[in-house]
C-alpha cells in the first residue's frame, strides 16, 4: 500500500480543509495518507510521495509551509512531490489562475524541488478568521466574502495527481 504525506500551511483554516479533503480522497482510493500542518514539522522520510500546500497572503505562501518545503528539500527530491495553493483570487477572478500558479515559482526555484503537478484551488474569506488589518485590506480589495472551496475540483485533482505521484 502506498503512503502519502500531506503537509499544509494555513492561517484561517481554509487550506487545512483542502488538505483534509486531499487526505480523505487518497484514503478512499486505498492510499494511506497522513495530513499534518507544517508547524508540526512532520518528517517526509518513509513516505512514497508528498503533497505540500498553502494559502496565500500578498502573493506568498505561509512562512511555515515555505520553511518546511525548503527545509526538507533534500528528502523531497528523493520522492514525487505535488504542490497546491489555495487563493481567494481564483474565486473572484478565475482568469488569474496563471498568476496564482506563479506564486509557487519562487519556492520551486529556491528549494530545487520539481513538483509533478501544481494544484490551484479557490479559497475562502471568512472575516472572523482574519485580524483587523487583514479584514481592512480584504474590504479595500473588495474581496468577496464566503467559502469558495470547490471540493469536487480538489477530488478531481487528487485522482489525476495520484498517477503522477505513482500511488
Amino acid at each position: 500500500m502506498s503512503t502519502v504525506l500531506v503537509v499544509y500551511g494555513t492561517k484561517s483554516g481554509c487550506t487545512a480543509g483542502i488538505a483534509e479533503r486531499i487526505g480523505a480522497t487518497l484514503s478512499a482510493a486505498g492510499v494511506t495518507a497522513d495530513v499534518k500542518p507544517a508547524q508540526e514539522h512532520p518528517e517526509p522520510g518513509g513516505y512514497d510521495a508528498v503533497i505540500v500546500g498553502s494559502g496565500v497572503r500578498a502573493g506568498m505562501w505561509h512562512a511555515s509551509a515555505k520553511q518546511w518545503l525548503i527545509g526538507h528539500a533534500a528528502e523531497l527530491k528523493e520522492r514525487p512531490v505535488a504542490l497546491f495553493t489555495a487563493c481567494l483570487t481564483i474565486a473572484s477572478d478565475p482568469v488569474k489562475t496563471d498568476e496564482v500558479r506563479a506564486y509557487t515559482d519562487p519556492l520551486i526555484t529556491e528549494s530545487g524541488v520539481e513538483p509533478v503537478d501544481v494544484g490551484m484551488f479557490a479559497g475562502m474569506n471568512d472575516p472572523k478568521a482574519f485580524s483587523l488589518p487583514e479584514r481592512l485590506i480584504m474590504k479595500a480589495m473588495k474581496a468577496p466574502e464566503g467559502d469558495f472551496r470547490d471540493y469536487e475540483a480538489v477530488d478531481a485533482w487528487v485522482r489525476d495527481v495520484m498517477g503522477k505521484l505513482g500511488v
